[in-house]
């Protein structure tokens, strides 16, 4: 009975320190780091060139991951450089994602990075032709309206065409 108290009160100790130093470390998977500076990181606009990517397959076909045949596409973008990022969804990079023919296209990428990320906040595309650049955009030939995404028209709901501009020729309207 005596010898029950000691490995009682012996594990209660060890227990109740345990959850001392539990409490007393970072939470699990949090850089410490991040918590000591209470100041924002600046986010800054940057220009790419290259081609949107399915960053699984690229990671496939570079160091050989296993991936399934039938899985889902992480969109991405590879720079000339070879650098890779990952595209963040929004109504500015939402064409990236739904239409195949950008995806076949090399792009010039306007956009955010965020610090201590990959990830890319595209803020402006463009396509670039023979060496030429090219605006992008959606039109709609009945209302007259440009639009940054694919979809109906948001005023006929008629089809929209994706329309590749001369930079010249925008910058004369």
């Amino acid at each position: 009975m005596l010898q029950r108290t000691r490995q009682f009160k012996y594990f209660s100790a060890v227990f109740i320190l345990a959850f001392a130093a539990i409490g007393q470390s970072p939470r699990c998977g949090q850089d410490v780091r991040a918590e000591e500076s209470p100041k924002r990181q600046k986010v800054e606009e940057m220009e790419f060139r290259g081609k949107v990517v399915c960053l699984a397959e690229e990671m496939h076909r570079l160091y050989q991951t296993d991936l399934p045949t039938n899985h889902e596409h992480v969109y991405g973008f590879r720079t000339l450089a070879g650098n890779f990022y990952t595209l963040l969804r929004t109504k500015y990079s939402e064409a990236l994602f739904v239409d195949k023919r950008l995806q076949e296209k090399e792009l010039i990428l306007k956009g955010r990075t965020f610090p201590n990320t990959r990830l890319l906040d595209v803020t402006r595309m463009r396509s670039i032709r023979n060496g030429q650049v090219y605006d992008l955009y959606y039109y709609c030939s009945i209302c007259s309206i440009k639009t940054i995404a694919p979809g109906p028209c948001m005023c006929c709901q008629g089809p929209v065409e994706l329309t590749e501009k001369p930079m010249s020729e925008s910058a004369d309207e």
